[in-house]
């Protein structure tokens, strides 16, 4: 497989905000945020030259003193990116986070495919 990355160089790129609010990373502006914020951030971010945006996986939050600052809003990383790619135009779209195991083996590989 051919690397994206310029031979010597480096992409930069953010994880997005909004679509993960873990309380311990996300800011106050985040609680009241739509996908259309998320959207904006994305636009910005490829307006501003990055390389990427990135979302996050999660199902389940466990019952622990990490987790306690955790909310259960996670948006599904598959169709988030699906989302943005269908409303930005160069700017490439990373899961930073897959929990393989969470879904069928063929389902992951047709929806990445």
């Amino acid at each position: 497989m051919a690397s994206i990355t310029p031979e010597g160089g480096a992409l930069y790129g953010i994880q997005l905000p909004i679509q993960t609010l873990t309380r311990t990373l996300a800011d106050p502006w985040e609680d009241d945020a739509t996908p259309a914020d998320l959207l904006r951030v994305a636009q910005a971010a490829e307006a501003a030259g990055l390389d990427f945006v990135g979302v996050c996986d999660h199902v389940a939050v466990p019952d622990d003193e990490y987790a306690s600052g955790m909310r259960t809003t996670w948006y599904d990383p598959v169709a988030t990116l699906a989302w943005l790619g269908a409303r930005t135009e160069s700017i490439r779209l990373l899961s930073v986070v897959l929990i393989a195991a969470y879904r069928h083996p063929l389902l992951t590989a047709s929806s990445f495919g």
